[in-house]
């Protein structure tokens, strides 16, 4: 994947001026220094980086997506593990969104528009940047739609003449085959033969045959996913995906790479040692499943009962403070109070390894390991694909040959637990998609719930997992309050519809 090249000077899009000199009035009295056209390039690198900037820093993704997915815990402040969620964070993820998306539209109405469309090419062909943008805007639609639920769609990114400031909530069932669709004819939209982003393109550089797999591969996800809630249309998005061509090495993953150097660095790694946040951990039940061991406090079968992983020292460093737990990587008990996580305190539990922390963190959209486990799934727990999926992810945090045969040979076969188990340690960090698998599927089940024992304390005693929000891990993020005062009408539209507004309730392919 192309590291990023140019990124300061795009993602300021002020600083982007495209000007000439003409006799016109009008254009004697316009700003010089004003830009008049932005060009498209500097849209589609601000679009990728808001993404990530945004969906995988510490708020939407250490305080929310990270602890819902049991990947960490937090040192302080316990309230978000336990499902009672700050409100303006979620106003905030909502309206950010939807704003990048309008940034994406911007890229495809240039491209459309005759009387800037020349302009634009210059920039790669306008039929391939069209393409992208397309597949970008479906692959941040589909997070929103597992995220809530029933979301504004259809009317949400009109043209600017008719743009809706109160739109209505489309329903899910009806979301999903049009993301589809638009990943289909995004897909045959690209011509490889022309020129893809000259600069701008941070995922791929611009390749545009990868672009085509992209699609190709969240298609499959989305297919995979909605296939409980109509089995006939998944299969046949299935077989689509497959037949357009999908992910075939981590060379295909999408995405997302950073800098070495601030202000260009990875929202994390700024999180960390720059606003020194040192806020979360590995939680207990991750690193159990990864040691091999009884997984929490209530001893949960492992299924890879006695293999170590060599992921671990990658994924969760070493205790600054073995006073309370020892040596090693130990971590923090997922879901108890604040009081009882700060008797282990920052120092007593292990932080998210160096490679997560990373400067030059890579934020992963999607990669080749997840289209590996699954097609295990779609051909009955395929063995070759399930080894593929583990090989994958290895190969991808840098472990050598050997370590890695040596940990497949370890591995039991492949079933619905191997497999699904697997996928949601190689989605680490993508704290989003393995909450939306695990509600999908049910698995892992090494996860704590409310009301189980989630810690033996150091003097035996058993620590519970005390919920705020919620009765059980969330099914979906409740709306945001703001929608519900300034688009209150369609906001009860939508929670009719829905069934209501609560963590409980359920996705249109989140069936039972």
């Amino acid at each position: 994947m192309k590291t990023i090249q140019k990124i300061a000077v795009v993602f300021s899009l002020s600083l982007v001026i495209l000007a000439g000199c003409t006799k016109d009035f009008e254009e004697i009295n316009t700003n010089p220094n004003a830009p008049i056209d932005v060009p498209t390039y500097a849209f589609m690198t601000n679009a990728q980086k808001q993404l990530c900037d945004n969906i995988f820093d510490a708020w939407w993704g250490g305080r929310q997506s990270m602890l819902w997915a049991q990947y960490w815990s937090q040192n302080n402040y316990t309230d978000e593990d336990r499902y009672n969620i700050r409100q303006n964070v979620n106003n905030g993820y909502w309206r950010t969104i939807y704003t990048i998306l309008s940034d994406l539209n911007e890229i495809i109405e240039l491209n459309e528009n005759p009387d800037k469309a020349g302009l634009m090419s210059a920039y790669g062909a306008n039929v391939n940047q069209i393409a992208s943008a397309r597949i970008l805007r479906a692959w941040a639609f589909q997070h929103l739609t597992d995220l809530y639920g029933d979301i504004p769609y259809f009317d949400a990114l009109k043209g600017k003449s008719d743009r809706l400031f109160l739109p209505k909530y489309d329903k899910q069932q009806d979301i999903y085959p049009a993301i589809i669709q638009e990943l289909t004819e995004a897909a045959a939209q690209i011509d490889v033969n022309k020129p893809g982003w000259t600069q701008g393109d941070v995922i791929y550089g611009g390749d545009m045959a990868k672009w085509k797999k992209f699609a190709n591969s969240l298609k499959l996800r989305m297919a995979l996913r909605m296939k409980k809630a109509d089995a006939a249309k998944a299969q046949q998005y299935i077989d689509e995906a497959l037949a357009g061509g999908v992910f075939e090495s981590n060379a295909d993953n999408a995405a997302f790479k950073y800098l070495t150097s601030p202000p260009n660095t990875a929202p994390m790694w700024n999180a960390y040692y720059v606003d020194n946040r040192t806020d979360f951990a590995v939680t207990a039940q991750f690193v159990d499943l990864l040691k091999g061991i009884p997984v929490g406090g209530a001893a949960k079968p492992n299924p890879f009962d006695g293999v170590e992983d060599p992921r671990l020292p990658i994924f969760a460093a070493p205790v600054k403070n073995p006073t309370m737990l020892g040596e090693g990587i130990h971590g923090m008990p997922y879901g108890m109070p604040d009081d009882i996580t700060k008797q282990i305190g920052t120092q007593g539990s292990s932080w998210p390894g160096d490679a997560i922390l990373a400067p030059d963190f890579a934020t992963v959209l999607m990669d080749y390991a997840e289209v590996e486990f699954m097609l295990s799934e779609i051909n009955n727990w395929d063995q070759t694909h399930y080894i593929n999926g583990v090989r994958a992810s290895c190969e991808y945090w840098g472990l050598d040959a050997a370590t890695i045969d040596a940990f497949i040979a370890a591995l039991p076969p492949a079933n619905q637990e191997t497999v699904l188990t697997q996928k949601y340690i190689a989605l680490y960090p993508q704290g989003y998609e393995a909450w939306s698998e695990y509600r999908r599927t049910g698995f892992p089940k090494t996860l704590v719930h409310p009301g189980e024992v989630t810690w033996i304390d150091l003097s035996g005693n058993p620590v519970i997992f005390e919920a705020l929000g919620a009765e059980d891990i969330p099914r979906r993020l409740t709306y945001p309050q703001e929608e519900q005062t300034v688009n209150g009408t369609n906001y009860q539209a939508a929670k009719a519809q829905m069934g209501d507004d609560t963590f409980e309730t359920r996705m249109w392919w989140d069936k039972q």
